[in-house]
C-alpha cells in the first residue's frame, strides 16, 4: 500500500482539477443565467430613470451580485430589493418570476398603478420574506400567495390615504393562511379584510410562530377573540382604526412576549384591563381615541419597561398615581381628552427620560408640579385643565431643550416669570384663558429667541405691551386679546416683524393707531392672515388693509366705526371670518355686480344697517345681521344660505309674512327671526323639518294662528322660542317627538289649553316658560312615565291653573335640588349644541359636523396654516360669537320679582326658578319645593295657597327673590327666613300672617311694603310695635278676618245699588258716540276705583304694552 500511494497522487489530482473546473463552470453559467434574468427584469419594467437608484445602474458589465438592490449566495440570486424605484409597470410578463432561488423581494413603495397582484409570484417557492407594501397593487390578492409556504415575513400592507386597495375575499384570510404556518410577521394593514372576530382571530391563532400582526385599517370587526392569546411568541400587535365595538379580552395579559400593543381607534367597550399594564416586556402601549372604553392606572411596579403610553381620547378616570415614576423608561406619556383628575403628582419629575407630556383636556386640579429634572422634555401641554396657582421660574430651571409649552384654559394665577420667553429652544408658548396678572416685564435676548407662537390671550395681564416681543424675529402668531393691555400702540411697529402672520389686540384698553407715515409702509408691511382689532378704538377701517390680500380672519368689531362699508373689504379671496359688528355702519359701497364674498363667517350685528340683507355673501357657514334696520329678504335669499348653519336676523325691521325660502335652507341649524313685525301663520315647514334645525327662535313678532301639529318622529331641536306672539290653539302633541329638547318658551301667546304632561317624556327639558297665556285645569300628570331632572327654570305665571301642585311632578325636578358641588362643576351660561360634537372647542372636532363641501373649501384656505395656529382661530371665532361647540345661548328668560320683569340675556347654567304666580293653585306650600336648594327665584303669589309657611323654607339657601304674596297664609313668619343671606327681593304683603317680623341681618332692611296687608305682624321694618310684654304679637281683629280676602256684601251692596243709581242716570247717554267712546276708555278706572280689591296688571306683548284688572284673592 504504501508502494502505491505515489501512484494514486496524480489521479486525485486530476479529477479534483475536473470537478472544480466543471463547478466554476456551472456557477459562471449559472450566475450569467440569472443576470440574464435580471437585465431583461428592468429591460421589462416601467420606471422613471431620473429619480431610479438602483435600476438605472445595472447593465452587463460587472458582477450582478454587487448589483444595488441585489443579494447572492453561492452564485444565486436571493435577494432582491427594487423599494422606491418608482416602478409604475411591466411586471406582468416579467422574468423576475423566474429567478427560482429567490429568498427575498421587496417592490414596497412603487406606483404600479391599475394592476393586481401577478399569480406568478407563486411560482418563487423559495421565498422567506415578501414586500409588496404600497406598491400600487389593488385588487383581490391571488390564491398563489397561499403556496409560498415558506414564507416568514409577509406585508401586503398599504397606506391609508392610498387610493389602491387590496381585498381578501376569496380567498378569504382563513384560506389564504392556512398553510403559511412559518409565518413570523405579517402585515396587512389597509387590506379589506372584512371579517367578523371568530373568523380572523381563528385564522390568525392557527400561526404558532407569529411574532409581529399589523393588521390596522382591514376592516376588521369583533369581538377580539380570546384565542389570540394561544400565540406566546407575539411581539407586536397593531389592531387600529378597525370597529371592534368590544371589550379587551383579560387573556392578552398573558402575552408574556408582547412588546407593542396598539389598539387605538377600535371602538372598545367597557372596562380596559389592569393586567396588560403589568406585561414585563410591554414598551409600546396605545388604546388612544375609543370613546366607550373605561379604566384607570394601576400602581405601576419598578420593574417596568414602558416607554410609550397613550390612552388618550378615552373614558379613562381616576388619578395619576404617584408610581408613574416607576416608568424609568418612559419617553411618551399622553392622556388627553380622557376624565382624569385629582392633583398632578410631584413624582413626574423624576421621569428623567420623558419627552411628550400631553395631559390636556381632563379634570386636573392643584398647583402645577416642578418638573425640572425631566431635562429631556420637548413637548408639554396641560391645556384645558383647573390647574391654578402661580408658575415660577422654578418650575422651568433646567427645562432647556422645551420646544412647545400649552398651559391654555387653567385657573393660573401671579405674573408669569420673564425667563419662560427665553427657553432657548422655545417655539410655542400658549397661557391663553388663564388668570395671570400683572405687567409683563421685558425679556432678554429677544432677538435671539427662536419663539414662533405666542398666545397670551384671555388673561388679566396689564400696562403697556413690553417692546420685547418686536424682536422676536422668528415671530409669526402673537394673540394679547382680551387682557388690560392698556396705552397707544403703533401698527407700523410690528412692521420689522417680517414672518408675522396672526395678530390679536382685540378687547383691551389700548389705543391702535393704524396709521402709515408713508405709502413704503404700507406695501411693507407683512402679509397677515388674521387680524384681530376689536375694540382698539379704531374709530375707521384701516386703509392698509386694502393691500392684505391674503387675509383670512378680520375682527374690526367694536370700534365705533361710522359711514359706509367699503366694497373692497368683501372681495378678500381666501376669507374665512368678517367681523364688523358693533359699529355704526349704515350702509354698503357698491357697486354689487359680479360681486361674491366666501367668507366662511360673517357678522354685522348691532350697526344701522338698512334696506335689504346682502346677497352677495355665498356659502358662510355663519351669518349673524341681527340688531339693524334691514327691512328686506332678497326673494333669492336660498342661494345664499346653501351651506348655512346659523343665521340671525333678529332685531330688525323685518315685516309681513316669514318668507317660504328658509325652509329650503336644507343643512340650517339655527334660525333666530325674533322680535321683528312678521305676521301671519307661523309656517308648517319650520317644524315639520326640525330633524335638522336645533335652535328656532321666532319669539316677539306678530304671528297668529296657531303652532302646526306635524313636528316629526326625527325632531332634533335643541331650543324652541315662540314667546311673544299671537298664537292660539292648543300645544302641539308632537312636541313629545323632540327628545332633545332643552328649552321650550310659548309665554306670552294665546295658547288654550290644559298642563301639557305628554311633554314628561322628555327628560333634557330644561326650561319650560308658558306664562301668559290661557291654560286651565289641574297640573296633576296621570299615567306619565318619565321625568323631567334637567329641569330648572319653570314659569306657568299668568294663566288659570287650578288645584294643588302635585307632589310627583315636583319629586321628578331632580335639578332643582342641586348641591354645592354640581353648582361649581356647571358654572357658566346655558348652550346649545349646534354640531354634535360634545368635547372642547377643537378645529378637527368641528369639521366631523359640517359638509364635505365645506370642508373642502376650508382645506384649500387653511393649508397654509399651521394646525396649532387653525385651533387658536377656531378658539377666537367661539369667543368672539358667545357660541360654545358652534351653539347659541339661550338669549332671554323673564322672571318676576316684586312685580318687575328681569331679563336674562344669558341664562347661568346653575340658574333655577320657579313662577307660579298668578294662578289658582290651592292647598299648602308643597314640602317638597323646600328641597330645591339650587332655587334662585320663587314666585307664588297671587294665588291661594293657605296654612303656615314652612320653616324649612331656610333650606333654599341660594335664594335672591321670595314673592309669597296676595296669598292666604297664615301664622307667624318662621325664624328661618332671616337666615337666607342672599335674599334681595321679599314679598309677603296681602297674607293673614301673625306675629313678631323675625330679627336678622337681612329681613329688617327691606320695605315696609313687603309686609303690607297682614294686620296681625308686628315689629320692625314696619311701624306697628309689639306691645305684649312677653312679646307676642297683638291678635288681629275679628273685622280683619271677616273682610281681608273676601267680599264684605253690605259693603257692596251699597256700591252696588250706587251703581245701578247712577246707571239710570247715564244710560241713556251711552248711545251718544262721544260718552261711548269715554265709557270705553274709564270704565276699568272707574271699576278700580269703586272696588279696593281690583287690581291691574301690566303685560308686554311685542312693543306693546297692555293691562288688564285681577281679583285680590287674599
Amino acid at each position: 500500500m504504501k508502494l502505491q500511494l505515489p501512484l494514486l497522487l496524480p489521479l486525485f489530482i486530476s479529477l479534483s482539477f475536473i470537478n472544480l473546473s466543471i463547478n466554476v463552470y456551472a456557477k459562471s453559467h449559472n450566475l450569467g443565467h440569472q443576470q440574464f434574468l435580471l437585465l431583461n427584469t428592468k429591460h421589462n419594467l416601467i420606471f422613471n430613470i431620473s429619480k431610479s437608484q438602483k435600476l438605472v445602474h445595472w447593465n452587463e458589465s460587472g458582477d450582478c451580485c454587487q448589483w444595488n438592490g441585489v443579494a447572492c449566495n453561492k452564485g444565486r440570486v436571493i435577494g432582491l430589493d427594487l423599494s422606491e424605484e418608482f416602478i409604475s409597470g411591466g411586471l406582468d410578463n416579467s422574468s423576475l418570476f423566474n429567478l427560482q432561488y429567490l429568498q427575498s423581494l421587496n417592490l414596497a413603495h412603487n406606483d404600479i398603478h391599475s394592476s393586481m397582484i401577478p399569480s406568478k409570484f407563486g411560482l418563487l417557492k423559495n421565498l422567506r420574506y415578501l414586500n409588496l407594501s404600497n406598491a400600487g397593487f389593488q385588487g383581490q390578492i391571488p390564491i398563489e400567495i397561499a403556496h409560498l409556504t415558506k414564507l416568514s415575513t409577509l406585508d401586503l400592507s398599504t397606506s391609508f390615504t392610498s387610493q389602491h386597495t387590496l381585498k381578501l375575499e376569496k380567498p378569504n384570510i382563513g384560506t389564504l393562511l392556512q398553510n403559511l404556518t412559518k409565518l413570523a410577521e405579517l402585515y396587512l394593514d389597509g387590506v379589506k379584510v372584512s371579517a367578523i372576530g371568530n373568523e380572523w382571530c381563528q385564522a390568525i391563532s392557527s400561526l404558532h410562530k407569529l411574532e409581529v400582526l399589523s393588521m390596522s385599517s382591514c376592516n376588521l370587526s369583533g369581538p377580539i377573540d380570546s384565542s389570540l392569546s394561544k400565540l406566546q411568541s407575539l411581539s407586536l400587535v397593531q389592531l387600529s382604526l378597525n370597529n371592534m365595538s368590544s371589550p379587551v379580552p383579560k387573556s392578552l395579559a398573558n402575552l408574556s412576549s408582547l412588546t407593542t400593543l396598539q389598539l387605538s381607534s377600535c371602538g372598545l367597550t367597557d372596562v380596559f384591563p389592569k393586567g396588560i399594564f403589568q406585561i414585563q416586556k410591554l414598551n409600546v402601549l396605545d388604546v388612544s381615541n375609543n370613546q366607550n372604553l373605561c379604566g384607570s392606572l394601576p400602581n405601576f411596579s419598578q420593574d417596568g419597561y414602558l416607554q410609550a403610553l397613550n390612552v388618550s381620547n378615552t373614558n379613562f378616570s381616576g388619578q395619576l398615581p404617584g408610581t408613574i415614576s416607576n416608568l424609568k423608561q418612559l419617553s411618551t406619556l399622553d392622556l388627553s381628552t380622557c376624565q382624569f383628575n385629582g392633583t398632578l403628582p410631584t413624582s413626574l419629575s423624576r421621569l428623567t427620560r420623558l419627552v411628550h407630556l400631553d395631559l390636556s383636556f381632563n379634570n386636573f386640579s392643584g398647583p402645577l408640579p416642578s418638573l425640572n429634572k425631566t431635562k429631556n422634555l420637548k413637548y408639554l401641554s396641560l391645556f384645558q385643565n383647573d390647574l391654578s396657582g402661580q408658575i415660577t421660574s422654578i418650575n422651568w430651571k433646567g427645562l432647556s431643550n422645551l420646544i412647545r409649552i400649552n398651559l391654555g384654559d387653567n385657573s393660573l394665577s401671579g405674573k408669569v416669570p420673564p425667563t419662560l420667553f427665553t427657553l432657548p429652544f422655545l417655539q410655542e408658548l400658549i397661557l391663553s384663558h388663564n388668570d395671570f396678572d400683572g405687567v409683563l416685564d421685558e425679556f432678554q435676548n429677544a432677538s435671539f429667541s427662536t419663539l414662533q407662537f405666542v398666545d397670551l390671550s384671555n388673561n388679566k395681564f396689564q400696562g403697556p405691551i413690553p417692546m420685547s416681543f418686536l424682536h422676536l424675529r422668528s415671530l409669526g402668531y402673537l394673540h394679547l386679546s382680551s387682557n388690560k393691555f392698556n396705552g397707544t400702540i403703533r401698527l407700523d411697529m410690528f412692521q420689522k416683524l417680517q414672518n408675522l402672520h396672526i395678530l390679536g389686540l382685540s378687547d383691551n384698553n389700548l389705543t391702535v393707531d393704524a396709521t402709515f407715515n408713508d405709502d413704503h409702509g404700507l406695501s411693507s408691511f407683512p402679509m397677515l392672515k388674521n387680524l384681530y382689532l376689536g375694540n382698539c378704538k379704531l374709530r375707521k377701517i384701516p386703509s392698509f388693509l386694502s393691500n392684505q390680500s391674503q387675509l383670512v380672519a378680520l375682527d374690526l368689531s367694536n370700534n365705533q366705526i361710522e359711514g359706509m362699508i367699503p366694497n373692497w373689504i368683501w372681495r378678500f379671496d381666501n376669507m374665512l371670518d368678517m367681523n364688523l359688528s358693533n359699529n355704526f355702519f349704515i350702509g354698503m359701497e357698491g357697486p354689487f355686480e359680479n360681486l361674491i364674498c366666501n367668507a366662511w363667517m360673517v357678522d354685522l350685528h348691532s350697526n344701522q344697517l338698512r334696506g335689504s340683507i346682502p346677497n352677495f355673501v355665498r356659502g358662510a357657514v355663519h351669518l349673524d345681521f341681527s340688531n339693524n334696520k334691514f327691512s328686506f329678504i332678497p326673494p333669492d335669499i336660498r342661494e345664499s344660505l346653501r351651506f348655512t348653519y346659523f343665521l340671525s336676523l333678529s332685531n330688525n325691521s323685518f315685516h309681513g309674512k316669514i318668507p317660504q325660502s328658509f325652509c329650503n335652507c336644507s343643512i340650517l341649524r339655527m334660525l333666530d327671526l325674533s322680535h321683528n313685525s312678521f305676521n301671519g301663520s307661523m309656517p308648517e315647514c319650520l317644524t315639520s323639518r326640525s330633524s335638522t334645525i336645533r335652535v328656532l327662535d321666532i319669539g316677539g313678532n306678530k304671528l297668529t294662528g296657531s303652532i302646526s301639529n306635524t313636528i316629526p318622529s326625527s325632531c332634533n331641536l335643541r331650543f324652541l322660542n315662540l314667546n311673544g306672539n299671537f298664537l292660539g290653539g292648543t300645544i302641539p302633541k308632537s312636541l313629545v317627538n323632540c327628545q332633545n329638547l332643552e328649552v321650550l318658551n310659548l309665554g306670552n301667546n294665546m295658547l288654550s289649553d290644559r298642563f301639557p304632561c305628554f311633554l314628561w317624556s322628555i327628560s333634557t327639558l330644561r326650561v319650560l316658560i308658558l306664562r301668559l297665556n290661557k291654560l286651565h285645569g289641574p297640573i296633576q300628570c296621570q299615567h306619565n312615565i318619565g321625568n323631567w331632572k334637567m329641569l330648572h327654570i319653570v314659569d306657568l305665571a299668568y294663566n288659570n291653573f287650578t288645584g294643588a301642585i302635585p307632589q310627583t311632578l315636583l319629586q321628578s325636578w331632580i335639578a332643582m335640588v342641586g348641591n354645592e358641588g354640581e353648582a361649581q362643576q356647571k358654572s357658566g351660561n346655558l348652550f346649545f349644541d349646534l354640531y354634535d360634537f360634545h368635547h372642547s372647542v377643537r378645529y378637527q372636532d368641528a369639521l366631523a359636523s359640517l359638509d364635505k363641501i365645506i370642508v373642502m373649501r376650508l382645506a384649500q384656505v387653511v393649508a397654509t396654516i399651521p394646525p396649532l395656529a387653525i385651533d387658536s382661530m377656531f378658539s377666537y371665532f367661539v369667543n368672539a360669537y358667545q357660541l360654545q361647540f358652534g351653539g347659541a345661548y339661550l338669549d332671554s328668560a323673564t322672571v318676576v320679582t316684586k312685580g318687575l320683569q328681569m331679563k336674562f340675556v344669558k341664562i347661568p347654567a346653575i340658574f333655577a326658578s320657579l313662577d307660579f304666580s298668578s294662578n289658582h293653585f290651592e292647598g299648602p306650600i308643597p314640602k317638597e319645593l323646600m328641597s330645591f336648594r339650587a332655587l334662585i327665584v320663587l314666585n307664588l303669589s297671587h294665588n291661594s295657597f293657605s296654612s303656615h309657611i314652612p320653616s324649612s323654607l331656610g333650606n333654599l339657601t341660594q335664594l335672591e327673590s321670595l314673592d309669597l304674596s296676595s296669598n292666604s297664609l297664615s301664622g307667624e313668619i318662621p325664624q328661618e327666613i332671616a337666615s337666607l343671606s342672599f335674599l334681595s327681593v321679599l314679598d309677603l304683603s296681602f297674607n293673614y300672617l301673625v306675629g313678631k317680623i323675625p330679627t336678622g341681618t337681612q329681613i329688617q332692611s327691606f320695605e315696609p311694603v313687603s309686609f303690607e296687608g297682614n294686620e296681625g305682624l308686628c315689629g320692625p321694618p314696619i311701624t306697628k310695635n309689639c306691645i305684649d310684654n312677653d312679646g307676642s304679637p297683638t291678635p288681629p281683629s275679628l273685622a280683619y278676618y271677616g273682610t281681608h280676602g273676601s267680599i264684605d256684601w253690605n259693603f257692596l251692596s251699597a256700591e252696588l245699588g250706587f251703581i245701578f243709581g247712577l246707571g239710570l242716570v247715564i244710560l241713556p247717554l251711552i248711545f251718544w258716540n262721544r260718552w261711548r267712546l269715554w265709557y270705553i276708555e274709564n270704565v276699568e278706572d272707574l271699576l278700580c276705583w269703586i272696588f279696593p280689591q281690583l287690581y291691574f296688571v301690566y303685560q308686554h306683548r311685542g312693543e306693546r304694552k297692555y293691562r288688564s284688572l285681577r281679583w285680590r284673592q287674599g
